[in-house]
């Protein structure tokens, strides 16, 4: 008996434990101002994200949008990937995304966030970027926040 409990005692008296599995979600990014301040004739576009969890230490997440209007039309597509550490319900992420769109702009945007699991298929998060432009030869900077809401499969 004392050996069964020696071998399983571990399972038998631990909490549950947290996913550490491959698993998909989609997000979408709620709220830019920045995006909306660069043009005010271009519609604004918010980002939809593809959650990619490829273990509870590394994530990557491809992302897109897009936006039609009377005056323009553009596409975006970039990717991110990030370390994770885990606290709780809590992901706090840390990495770089890359993006490309139609306008030819290529960005860079170091990137701190912190998400929130409200149950185990949804959770909320916000991300603050430092984002660098390149277009044309020239160069810009500017910092970018979001609020991400994300739903798991």
């Amino acid at each position: 008996m004392s050996s069964l409990i020696l071998f399983f005692g571990t399972n038998l008296l631990s909490q549950e434990e947290k996913d550490s599995e491959f698993k998909i979600g989609l997000g979408i990014s709620l709220f830019n101002i920045a995006d909306y301040e660069w043009d005010y004739e271009s519609a604004g576009s918010n980002d939809i994200y593809v959650t990619i969890d490829i273990n509870d230490k590394f994530r990557i997440e491809p992302s897109f949008s897009f936006s039609i209007s009377n005056y323009s039309e553009s596409f975006s597509a970039g990717i991110g990937g990030f370390g994770k550490s885990t606290i709780s319900d809590f992901n706090l992420l840390y990495g770089l995304r890359l993006g490309y769109n139609s306008n030819e702009v290529l960005t860079i945007a170091p990137t701190i966030a912190g998400e929130y699991y409200f149950i185990k298929h949804f959770s909320l998060g916000c991300e603050v970027q430092l984002r660098g432009l390149i277009y044309g030869g020239e160069l810009a900077a500017y910092t970018r926040s979001s609020l991400l809401v994300r739903f798991y499969f």
